[in-house]
Order: C-alpha cells, then sequence, then structure tokens
C-alpha cells in the first residue's frame, strides 16, 4: 500500500475500501482483500451521496477541500487510516499501538472524510507526547440511501456499514501496527448516537469492536430511539410520493433503485427540510432476541450492561440548542399550551418553573430559555440521565466534560456562541489557522491531547462520581475561553455560569412519568410543526 506522508511525521493512507454495496438498499459486504485496487491510497476518495451543507459556520471552506466535491454511491465505503512515519522506519519496534476510530456527525444525512475532520493532527500530537496513536475515520451511507426501511423490512444500511468498518479495523488493523484490543470508537452528534446503538448490539464472534468510548453530544433519548416502523414505513411512503412513484405499484423498490442516485438525494434532502427524520429503526436483527423492547426510557441501563466497554467520556457544548432557528415562532403562552399536551398540566407546571418561563417575560429571554429547552430535548437530557445512572449502578470509570468555547469565526452565522457541533473545530487541530488567538490554538491543543489520553489507556482528568451526601461535588471538566480546560465541581460550576443542572432531570422525569418509554415525535410539539430548523 502507498500512502502519503501528510503531515510531515503521519503517513495517511486515503479512500481505502472497507466493503463493497451490491445493490441500492441492499446491507454492504465486507472487503477481505485490495486486489480489485492499484493500491495507491494517496488521493481523497468519493463521499457517500447526499447534498453537500455549505461551510458557513467554521467561516468559510477549508483551503485544503478538494474541489470539486465528489460522490459515488458504490464507492464511498472507505477509511482514512493516518500512522505514525516511524512506525515504518528502519529499527522501530512501535507496534500495537492503540486506535482511535472517528464517526462523523450530520444528523444521518450529512457528512463525510474532509479536511476539517482530518484526524492526521491528532496523530501528530500523540507522536510529539510520546504516546502514539493511530487513528482512523469512516464514511457510511446517508438518508434515505442509509436509513430507509424496505417493504421487505431491509433498513439500518448506514449501520450495517459502521459495523463493517468497525470489523475491517478489528481485522486488518494489526498489519497498520495498531492493536484490535485498544481501540477507541469516538463521534460527535449523529456519530456518537452510532456508537451507543453498536454498544446495544452483540459483539460479533471475533470480538468487541472497541473498548473505550468518547461520546460526544449524542446520547440516545426520546428524539433519537429506535424509531417505529410504523412511523418508517411513512417515510418511505413520503420518499415515493416525492419521486412520483405510486405507493400501490408492485415494483416500487424496483423503480427506486433505477432512478439516478441524484434524485433520490434530492428527495432524500427535501424531505429532511420538512422535517422528515433519517433515523434508526426498530430493528431486532440488530439488537438480537435477548434485550427486549429498546425504548428511550431503558438507553442508560442497556448501556450500562455493555461488559465489553469500560471507559466512557460524556459530555456536549454549552449551549446545544441556539442554532434552531424555528424557536422564534414560540412565545411563552404556545409554549407551555404545547408543552402541556405533550407532557401533561402537572408536568408542564414542573416544566415551566424549571426553565423560567412566565407568562409575560421579555421575548428574548424567553427564548433563551426555549433553546435550552430545545437543546436538553435532543442532547443534555439524555446525556445528563445516562452520566448519572452509569454513576450510581455501575463500577464503568465515566469522566463527564462541558465544552464551553465560543465559535471564534466572525463569519459565522453562529458567532460567539457555543452551538452544537463547536468542539469539532478544535478537537481535530485543524482549524487552528483561522483562530484569531493563540488561547484558542491552545485550547485545541489540549482538546486533542485529552482524548488522545482517553485513547492510550490513560484517565484523562478526574472520574465523574456520584456520593450520597456529597451532591454538587461530581468533578466535569470544562473548556471556556477564559480557563482553558479546567476540572470544577459540578456546584461551582452551576455558580460560576447559571448551569441548571436539575431542569434536566425534570424533563426526564416529565417524559417518564407521561410517556412511560413510549416513542414519541419529542421535538414535534405544535407550535413548530412543519418549521424548519436549521442545524439539526
Amino acid at each position: 500500500m502507498t500512502g502519503l506522508v501528510s503531515p510531515n511525521d503521519v503517513v495517511q493512507f486515503r479512500a481505502v475500501p472497507y466493503a463493497t454495496i451490491p445493490a441500492r438498499f441492499k446491507k454492504s459486504i465486507l472487503l477481505e482483500n485490495l486486489n480489485d485496487t492499484n493500491r495507491d491510497f494517496t488521493k481523497p476518495g468519493y463521499a457517500c451521496p447526499h447534498v453537500f451543507s455549505n461551510e458557513a459556520t467554521s467561516g468559510g471552506e477549508h483551503p485544503d477541500e478538494p474541489e470539486p466535491l465528489s460522490s459515488d454511491e458504490f464507492k464511498c465505503l472507505i477509511v482514512q487510516v493516518n500512522v505514525p512515519l516511524v512506525c515504518f522506519q528502519p529499527g522501530s519496534n512501535l507496534t500495537n499501538l492503540p486506535v482511535a476510530v472517528y464517526i462523523h456527525g450530520g444528523g444521518f444525512h450529512l457528512g463525510k472524510i474532509n479536511a476539517s475532520h482530518n484526524t492526521a493532527l491528532m496523530v501528530q500530537q500523540s507522536v510529539s507526547d510520546s504516546k502514539p496513536l493511530i487513528s482512523i475515520s469512516m464514511q457510511y451511507r446517508l438518508g434515505a440511501l442509509g436509513f430507509m426501511r424496505t417493504p421487505t423490512q431491509e433498513t439500518g444500511f448506514g449501520f450495517y456499514d459502521q459495523r463493517n468498518a468497525l470489523l475491517w479495523i478489528q481485522k486488518f488493523i494489526g498489519g497498520f501496527g495498531g492493536d484490535k484490543g485498544k481501540i477507541t470508537a469516538f463521534g460527535e452528534s449523529a456519530g456518537a448516537l452510532s456508537i451507543c446503538y453498536h454498544m446495544l448490539a452483540a459483539p460479533p464472534p471475533s470480538g468487541p469492536l472497541f473498548q473505550r468510548v468518547i461520546l460526544m453530544s449524542g446520547i440516545i433519548g426520546p428524539s433519537t430511539a429506535p424509531m417505529p416502523t410504523a412511523e418508517a414505513d411513512k417515510n418511505y411512503l413520503r420518499l415515493l410520493k416525492k419521486l412520483d412513484i405510486a405507493e400501490d405499484s408492485n415494483d416500487a423498490m424496483e423503480q427506486l433503485r433505477k432512478l439516478d442516485v441524484e434524485k433520490i438525494v434530492e428527495a432524500s434532502a427535501a424531505l429532511t427540510e420538512e422535517r422528515t427524520t433519517w433515523f434508526p429503526v426498530e430493528d431486532k436483527d440488530w439488537y438480537g432476541q435477548d434485550v427486549g423492547n429498546v425504548t428511550w426510557d431503558r438507553i442508560p441501563e442497556l448501556l450500562s450492561i455493555c461488559d465489553w466497554v469500560n471507559d466512557i467520556v460524556l459530555g456536549g457544548t454549552g449551549f446545544e440548542g441556539v442554532m434552531f432557528g424555528a424557536l422564534s415562532v414560540l412565545t411563552p403562552k404556545n409554549f407551555r399550551d404545547a408543552i402541556a399536551q405533550q407532557v401533561g398540566e402537572q408536568n408542564a407546571a414542573l416544566v415551566m418553573e424549571a426553565y423560567r418561563v412566565t407568562p409575560g417575560m421579555d421575548h428574548n429571554l424567553f427564548l433563551t430559555s426555549a433553546a435550552q429547552w430545545l437543546g436538553d430535548v435532543i442532547f443534555d437530557a439524555s446525556t445528563h440521565a445516562l452520566a448519572t445512572y452509569l454513576s450510581t449502578h455501575t463500577n464503568k470509570r465515566v469522566y463527564r466534560y462541558i465544552f464551553d468555547v465560543r465559535n471564534p469565526f466572525i463569519g459565522s452565522p453562529l458567532y460567539q456562541t457555543t452551538h452544537h457541533w463547536v468542539d469539532v473545530y478544535f478537537v481535530f487541530k485543524t482549524m487552528q489557522f483561522r483562530y484569531p488567538l493563540q488561547k484558542l490554538k491552545d485550547i485545541s491543543t489540549r482538546h486533542a491531547q485529552l482524548w488522545n489520553t482517553v485513547t492510550v489507556g490513560e484517565e484523562p482528568w478526574s472520574r465523574y462520581q456520584i456520593k450520597e451526601g456529597h451532591e454538587g461535588k461530581e468533578i466535569i471538566m470544562v473548556a471556556d475561553d477564559r480557563d482553558g480546560w479546567v476540572e470544577r465541581s459540578m456546584a461551582d460550576d452551576e455558580k460560576m455560569n447559571e448551569r441548571n443542572w436539575k431542569r434536566r432531570e425534570v424533563l426526564w422525569e416529565s417524559w417518564k412519568d407521561y410517556w412511560q418509554g413510549k416513542w414519541f415525535a419529542v421535538t414535534e410539539i405544535e407550535p413548530l410543526k412543519g418549521k424548519k430548523m436549521v442545524g439539526d
């Protein structure tokens, strides 16, 4: 195999295929060899087909991004492998290196291996710190192509792609100098959710696919729990309608397979704009029969019994809900009415109190509370619930963090906010050239070092432990513009930042009380129905 030395002390193998796709809407097949390639892995590969997002929130396209961007439905299942150059030098005894595997986010409808998500600089940092490791990124099918449920009950093609990538890594990482028993899976948003879903599945006969996890803004909750098959079937019918295919047609799937992939992508993206979610679907084949019903309220328990993962880092950004533009249609009254409709009058009163929503309050102040609610709904409530459960019911090593550094790019529509995914602009070190301050570069470098510390099996910071009689003394790691990365107790953090941890518990308990684990469209409160939600 031929790779590219980039940066100076890292060899990057680009666009290495890990699986083949036999047909559209069929599970991929693990690739056992590279006989059909020229073994030159120095050039970028194809993205999985989707509507490419603009890079406005990062201040514009990364200068190293290839132009034009291209995709290929059947050549997009690739990994990018970054190995310390020293591993290939004469006399090197570096073997059995730990491995960091990155799964990208994007709501299961966006994402690819690209310059801003390049993990090579993390490997370079590991070499500089004398803690060398290997990093790998993967691509998987997205949108309807990856997560539609067919009439023959096939679904989750994107997840099976990911599993094949992990199997490929397990099978071949030794040839790159890595250790299949020292794999850390890390991902952001949909990538973190994906890792959770892999933890819910039984490991393959060859053994666990990873041993440690870093879950960035993505723990399964009501908004991301397995979609009931009846709901998924509605998405299939919506896709047919969007493509002018009769839903009672006997050859609907054949017609879908014959269409140009661009038409599928356009229809899938259009439905996403209309609030259709291409999310994971109930799939007994994925979880196995012993797990039982995988409902959102059981997620903390089910993840806790994943006995092959014992180190769990989890957290999110400081203001996850700030990027959702649709919130402007809310008022204190229609918000309260909608929450009462969703969880009942008694629970609604508790939620309003927790989020400090009162009749006639200032509209800007109210929108802050509404954005906090939405960030908690989609991200933070489930993160808090899992951290609490793991710390009180297991002996797993749990580490909790908050990334509260503001977006530094003045050209970004989310400038100076700690929005969802802002941490992605720091952890890989790929955006440091665009930072206006050295302090931000230091925060970024430390971010990479902390994640590398997890990968090499060391303790990154003090464990998150809940002890009776010591409420508020639980330790979390916080990154902010003032102090950089620093350990704080939850009580100190709440005092400094007015971060109300209790409100997430109130919200979670209101769902449990009213819905008792049943699936419900938690973000589909009446005023928001049909509204475009920027950034979701």
